[in-house]
């Protein structure tokens, strides 16, 4: 007699796998840093209010004035301490948006040392990367949920207080205008703010990786970023053609209305170029110096207002090249630590 048994089932070789997202680290991520995003998210909108305040204040100081029937050129001497009252208001609600604009400025350096020390960095320093990657955290998902959430959150930043910023500035600085070049209203404007923050996110992963100990890649990253910044001023004059406009040793030439003048001078008719001050000395006699050193014409390199687009997008492409570059760096160094 034989017994019948029933077939059984066949087993598979294939192995169901729940494929893994970043929802979770981001999550954790979130969790583990919330102080220090809301007390950051805080500080903007501060910054915020106090610019639509400065906004608001200017507006009210514009219609009061202008009920007064007065100018500030007026010459009634009724209209003295209006004026003077008008302008000295209107000098404190500008040093607001000044103030302000230190602010996306230095958002980028702040970011970057956050990443580079406490959000990397500190998690080699105790080891508790270890536990994140034992939790079906690879550690390419370990780094690319450090890398997003820090470039999500700190461009939505720098996007939110560079659109604040321009459009309080021009309304705050009705009678002290920011001159569209000045540094820190450059860097405070446009798109280069953001281009910055995603620079440091990427800057402060490889120098935290690299580093593995929170202050020194703290103040490293802090260093790097005002290292490229500076760098970016000094070079920002010859990141776009300058306009050269001639004019007439001596004569009625109006320089252009918000230009960042780059280099003026004089050029001989040979085309030699000689410095501004070459006959500035008021002992000197102006048409025979003049004469004397062959001066055919003056010349005034510089760049107009319509110049701020271009200078901005090409000095945010370099910041993004050097994010890419930085970004790359950083996941080989953590391919290598991670063998």
């Amino acid at each position: 007699m034989s017994t019948l048994t029933p077939p059984s089932a066949p087993k598979s070789d294939a192995v169901t796998t729940v494929p893994v997202t970043l929802r979770r680290p981001v999550r954790v991520l979130l969790r583990l840093h919330r102080r220090s995003l809301w007390s950051v998210g805080a500080f903007l909108a501060v910054v915020v209010a106090a610019l639509v305040a400065a906004v608001l204040r200017a507006d009210y100081l514009v219609a009061e004035f202008a009920k007064s029937g007065c100018t500030t050129i007026d010459t009634e001497p009724s209209c003295f301490q209006p004026a003077r009252s008008y302008l000295d208001s209107m000098l404190e609600a500008s040093r607001i948006s000044d103030w302000a604009s230190l602010v996306p400025v230095a958002l980028p350096a702040v970011v970057g040392a956050f990443v580079a020390g406490p959000l990397i960095a500190r998690e080699w320093e105790n080891g508790s990367f270890r536990l994140s990657w034992t939790q079906s955290v690879s550690p390419v998902q370990w780094l690319t949920a450090r890398l997003a959430v820090s470039a999500a959150l700190g461009v939505s930043g720098a996007l939110a207080l560079s659109a604040v910023f321009g459009w309080a500035r021009p309304r705050i600085g009705v009678e002290y205008p920011a001159e569209w070049h000045e540094p820190f209203t450059f860097l405070a404007s446009g798109t280069v703010p953001a281009a910055g923050v995603l620079l440091a996110v990427a800057v402060g992963a490889l120098i935290g990786l690299r580093l593995r100990r929170t202050v020194p890649a703290l103040a490293v990253s802090l260093f790097v970023s005002g290292l490229v910044a500076t760098a970016l001023v000094r070079m920002r004059d010859s990141l776009w053609p300058t306009t050269r406009d001639t004019f007439a040793p001596g004569g009625d030439y109006v320089w252009p209305d918000r230009a960042a003048v780059v280099e003026w001078g004089y050029m001989t008719s040979g085309g030699d170029r000689l410095p501004s001050t070459v006959c500035a000395d008021p002992a000197v006699d102006f048409p025979v110096c003049m004469s004397e050193h062959g001066v055919a014409t003056g010349y005034l390199d510089h760049h107009p207002a319509s110049h701020f687009w271009p200078l901005q997008l090409v000095e945010t492409g370099i910041l993004l090249a050097l994010a890419a570059l930085a970004v790359f760096a950083a996941f080989r160094v953590l391919r290598r630590l991670h063998g």
